[in-house]
């Protein structure tokens, strides 16, 4: 990826809808349009147009542009912050909470999260709603530092607050508005002074958007058997190791996250990594600090799995990704940058891993039911199967949660538990139905920790938990944040 991450979220003819359609419009003309949160249009200096790693003109000394920083949740991408990009590292003592006037532009109606082909979220005609700067530092790149202190750079960072509960679903597009209304030193002491300027993140070729945990990713990858004539679109995250010299000595774990069947269809390989957490979770710095893994997340066409259990070539062809990346030939790394070109990937055979929500849980079980001898484990979000179906899951590890209110996956694993434990399973499944609430703030899990790893050590290796109170989409924007259900997949390897 490029240092400064460029999204096309937004068609070419609604780029600049809403809050952005004045572009052309001078300064002046712009601050005349003005209403009272100041975020009603946006001046002719738009970041498409500035200096730096796609080779545009410089705009000279000041500000050059602003870029929205962004997480991927359970309920969605939700825009935590914007970095303002100047020409020179930037003084940290000139800056403080009011410099800047800061807001994100509404979704549009009718955008639900999670779901990609309902209502593009960006092509809004609302205006921006101001949004408080809690933090403001400096850092070398745009992004947002965990300790909020300032390094030597030229972006300055003004970061918002964030949800405790990650599941609230966001109500973000991802296109910001600024203004610097305070003077702001450079390192060298010289001063750039405040100005009624409205910048936006909105360019020619999209919103300039950096995804914490996505932007790492390596999308429209392509596998594909030129015997059947089939193909499968995907995308793979790279360990950090692995891109460092002697990498590809390594072997290392592998996830396969399939996500839902709202990601198909008019969905793309962002949206798949971005609508959603079933995927990025994994590729969070934080996650990989812990467990270092190469994932993987299929990008379909179509729903592979119906509630009819009937499914198409993809699921076997996702099986085909994963057994092509098994045979350590993987040489697919972008051949334009150095720390990857060429090299070939090793997976380690004994901790192969499979998750998904929905109907990505639903090829999981299948994926795990007809090739028992790859998998390690398997954890399935709120996703069920015809129990004659999946009987050899009986001598597999699998960790299965879902809600008491989806109506769809509980009742069908309820039915599969006798059909396993007739077929030598040891199963594990509480009458308790856990509590939700423990899930958020995701530093203070002890509790659920502490609950769910005691149902785990029961030695059961098929374990069903069921949180009270949650609904199907409920489950994909709260489970996956269960911590000791990360670390319990981790854990397990095949002998």
């Amino acid at each position: 990826m490029t240092e400064v991450s460029r999204r096309g979220f937004v068609a070419a003819g609604a780029a600049l809808a809403g809050a952005v359609s004045t572009v052309g419009l001078g300064a002046r003309e712009v601050r005349d349009a003005e209403t009272g949160n100041g975020f009603t249009s946006a001046s002719s200096a738009m970041p498409g147009d500035f200096g730096g790693p796609d080779g545009h003109k410089s705009r000279g000394p000041g500000l050059q542009g602003i870029h929205a920083l962004c997480e991927v949740t359970g309920g969605g991408e939700k825009v935590y912050g914007i970095a303002v990009e100047y020409d020179v590292n930037i003084d940290p003592a000139s800056l403080a909470p009011d410099t800047y006037r800061t807001g994100v532009f509404p979704a549009a109606k009718g955008f639900f999260p999670g779901m990609p082909q309902s209502h593009d979220k960006n092509a809004t005609t609302a205006d921006a709603k101001p949004r408080a700067v809690t933090a403001i530092y400096v850092n070398a790149e745009p992004a947002l530092r965990p300790d909020r202190k300032s390094v030597a750079g030229m972006y300055v960072i003004a970061e918002f607050q964030h949800d405790t509960d990650l599941s609230l679903p966001t109500t973000d597009s991802d296109k910001v508005a600024l203004t610097q209304d305070k003077n702001v030193r450079t390192a060298s002491g010289d001063v750039y002074a405040a100005s009624e300027t409205i910048w936006s993140n909105a360019g020619q070729r999209g919103n300039s958007v950096v995804i914490r945990g996505v932007d790492a990713w390596e999308q429209n990858h392509w596998w594909w058997d030129d015997t059947r004539s089939a193909w499968l679109e995907y995308s793979i995250y790279l360990p950090k190791s692995f891109l460092k010299e002697g990498g590809e000595h390594k072997s290392y774990p592998l996830v396969l996250a399939i996500t839902h069947s709202g990601t198909s269809y008019d969905g793309t390989c962002a949206q798949t990594l971005t609508e959603q957490c079933i995927a990025s979770i994994w590729s969070l710095p934080e996650e990989q600090d812990r467990h270092e893994c190469v994932i993987i997340t299929p990008r379909y066409e179509r729903t592979t799995m119906n509630d009819y259990w009937e499914h198409t070539y993809d699921v076997e062809n996702t099986y085909r990704l994963v057994e092509s990346l098994l045979k350590n030939t993987w040489n697919y790394g972008n051949p334009n940058l150095d720390d990857r070109r060429d090299k070939v990937l090793k997976i380690d055979p004994k901790r192969v891993y499979c998750t998904g929500w929905s109907m990505g849980a639903m090829t999981s079980l299948w994926l795990m039911a007809k090739h028992p001898q790859t998998f390690a484990a398997g954890l399935i979000i709120a996703g069920q199967q015809r129990p004659s179906d999946v009987v050899t899951l009986a001598n597999q590890k699998v960790l299965i949660i879902t809600g008491a209110d989806d109506d769809k996956a509980t009742p069908w694993n309820e039915k599969c538990m006798p059909v396993w434990e007739r077929a030598g399973a040891k199963v594990t499944r509480p009458a308790e139905r856990l509590d939700p609430a423990l899930i958020f703030p995701v530093d203070g899990q002890q509790e659920l920790t502490d609950q769910v790893n005691g149902y785990l050590d029961k030695g059961g290796n098929i374990t069903f938990l069921t949180f009270a109170g949650v609904d199907h989409i409920g489950s994909a924007r709260k489970f996956f944040y269960i911590k000791a259900a990360r670390d319990w997949l981790f854990q397990q390897v095949k002998s």
